[in-house]
């Protein structure tokens, strides 16, 4: 029969039968993995045990071979999603680990060896900030720390030599609800902040050519007309004070200071000497004057502005009962850029010294707008003016 056994087993097997006999004859029993070769030239996998018998003054050999073939296909289906595990884990291209208690990385993905140029030995068991880091405890506002205490995930972006990483931490929970390990993941952000950078250098650097053509603009008006010097400047900063105190975003405060700036640009087309005439205007000089509106307008829209700086400069002069000009347009019509700045326009013409007569004073100009508040001023406006003058202290030097 000994001679016959090997002859069942696949060639494998075979060369191991004698080893085991001898192993089974030293122990006296033993337990092993064999296969059968069928007749169909198929595979049977068995688990053998063999134990020694004595029988009638000699020795026997009993064996029980039992067919493991489903247990071997399990292991083997198991291998094979640890491999796919493995392959998928080692295909995401961002950092990704896994964190037990003590804050030691019991797996990893093939992105974090590379990103810290370390072998998986070295990571592996190791603390995730002597990986990632170098350090031998947490950095400061570390996100692995403030998870453990929040329970939640935990966002930090972090400078790493030249790099920039961000980094998030996400708490596992065990049936019971507790915190038992955490999945991290690192991105490198590095191009993403660079690129940030360099838009916002752009940026500001179109800032300010704009800033600098409108202060160009808005002073070859003024080189025209040196009676109203400053006074778009002065429209301008009162427009964005009222703007400010009336809650608008610091991006629409700036608008407000930009169209103030410019909103008599129009008065380049309009004679000099009508704009600085000592003595009262005839019906066609102010008929000119009154155009000025649609030239600044007409000048102003082919600029890509971030603000409606055109309509609010075509509007400047309306009022809500339509009593205005070039449009005679009321209340629903008028942008609220527009209600600002005719606010700020009168007040500050008001206020200031003009070819035609000396300055009225600030109190004059307050009560105009106090009077026609709702009737030609948007109440809103006219409430944020007077109260930046008499209770904020506001004033034009």
């Amino acid at each position: 029969m000994s001679q016959k056994i090997p002859a069942l087993l696949t060639p494998e097997y075979a060369r191991r039968f004698k080893d085991r006999v001898k192993l089974l004859r030293e122990q006296g029993e033993a337990t092993f993995e064999s296969a059968y070769l069928r007749k169909d030239g198929s595979v049977l996998p068995v688990e053998v045990h063999a134990r020694l018998l004595a029988i009638n003054g000699g020795t026997s050999i009993l064996s029980v071979s039992r067919d493991i073939s489903e247990r071997r296909a399990a292991a083997a289906a198991l291998i094979m999603a640890a491999q796919k595990w493995r392959i998928t884990f080692d295909a995401i291209k961002d950092s990704v680990f896994l964190l037990d208690r003590k804050n030691r990385i019991i797996q990893a993905n093939r992105a974090l060896a590379d990103l810290v140029k370390k072998p998986f030995s070295k990571i592996i068991g190791h603390p995730c900030w002597e990986v990632v880091h170098n350090k031998t405890s947490p950095i400061a506002d570390c996100p692995v720390v403030r998870m453990w205490e929040s329970r939640r995930r935990e966002v930090s972006v972090l400078p790493v030599g030249e790099r920039w990483l961000k980094a998030a931490v996400d708490p596992i929970f065990d049936e019971a609800g507790e915190v038992t390990a955490a999945v991290h993941t690192v991105i490198d952000i590095t191009d993403s902040v660079r690129a940030e950078s360099d838009l916002r250098s752009s940026l500001e650097k179109l800032q300010r050519t704009l800033a600098g053509t409108v202060s160009a603009l808005a002073s070859t008006v003024e080189t025209r007309d040196p009676y109203t010097a400053g006074h778009q400047r002065k429209v301008a900063s009162l427009a964005s004070a009222i703007a400010q105190d009336m809650g608008l975003t610091p991006e629409a405060v700036e608008g407000m200071r930009v169209t103030g700036s410019l909103h008599d640009i129009g008065k380049i087309a309009i004679p000099a000497e009508i704009l600085s005439k000592p003595g009262k205007i005839n019906a066609m000089e102010f008929n000119l004057i009154k155009g000025h509106a649609q030239v600044g307008h007409d000048i102003l829209k082919a600029i890509e502005f971030p603000w409606p700086v055109a309509r609010a400069v075509l509007q400047h002069h309306e009022r809500l009962d339509g009593s205005g000009y070039p449009l005679g347009i009321k209340d629903g019509d008028i942008i609220p850029e527009a209600k600002i700045l005719m606010v700020a326009d009168v007040v500050e013409a008001m206020a200031s010294h003009r070819p035609y007569r000396p300055a009225l004073g600030i109190e004059l100009a307050l009560e105009e707008i106090a009077r026609n508040k709702g009737t030609l001023y948007d109440p809103g406006v006219v409430e944020a003016c007077v109260r930046i003058f008499t209770e904020k202290g506001y004033n034009f030097s």
